[in-house]
């Protein structure tokens, strides 16, 4: 099933939606980083983060998906998200897409596939804590990662993994399902050159 509604308000719906499940988390609801999470169902990790599986959009122009997760920092500290979005403004080829962030891995039928990231605050005013090299999201703030991922044709589950440098060696892993993932939030880049306008700020 595919959902089409506007991509600011989804990504707002999904902050705000992100910050009180991780209350619900913080206060006896946990849900384990390390058993695969599906869309809607937030992981909280090293209890700093909570993140979640927003959906996915097709990408077949550049051979694969665009994944997106949200990411709530709930602590009192700036946290190292990604590579910062600011980095995805010059990217001219597919390799250097899919060479892009530290953070997030993937595999499809138990096969690695190349998996690019890279992290962008979720609203106009979180802007500020883009460096050119990595966004660092202060207290309290919300990101979104954009992970761009290279599947087969007749891909029917991808398995996305984050392991951020902040977590103390933790990861959270969600499973994207073809069939009952997809989202239209908003136009989705068929080259490289074009990867960095999909960060509306």
């Amino acid at each position: 099933m595919s959902q089409s509604i506007s991509r600011r308000s989804f990504l707002k719906c999904a902050g705000s939606g992100a910050v009180s499940l991780a209350a619900a988390l913080l206060t006896g609801v946990c849900v384990a980083a390390q058993q695969p999470c599906l869309a809607g169902e937030p992981a909280l990790l090293d209890g700093k983060a909570a993140v979640e599986l927003l959906g996915y959009a097709p990408a077949p122009e550049l051979g694969g998906v665009l994944v997106y997760l949200s990411v709530e920092n709930l602590s009192a500290a700036s946290l190292p998200v990604d590579t910062s979005y600011l980095q995805s403004r010059g990217l001219r080829t597919r390799e250097q897409l899919y060479s892009m962030g530290t953070g997030v891995t993937a595999a499809c039928n138990g096969q690695s596939v190349p998996c690019g990231s890279f992290a962008a605050p979720l609203y106009s005013e979180n802007a500020a804590d883009a460096s050119v090299f990595t966004l660092n999201l202060a207290a309290g703030r919300g990101a979104l990662l954009h992970c761009f991922c290279a599947v087969p044709e007749d891909w029917q589950t991808l398995e996305l993994t984050w392991h951020p440098d902040f977590a103390a060696g933790r990861s959270a892993i969600f499973t994207v399902r073809r069939d009952a993932d997809e989202a239209a939030l908003g136009p989705v880049p068929t080259t490289p050159a074009e990867v960095g306008s999909v960060v509306d700020l």
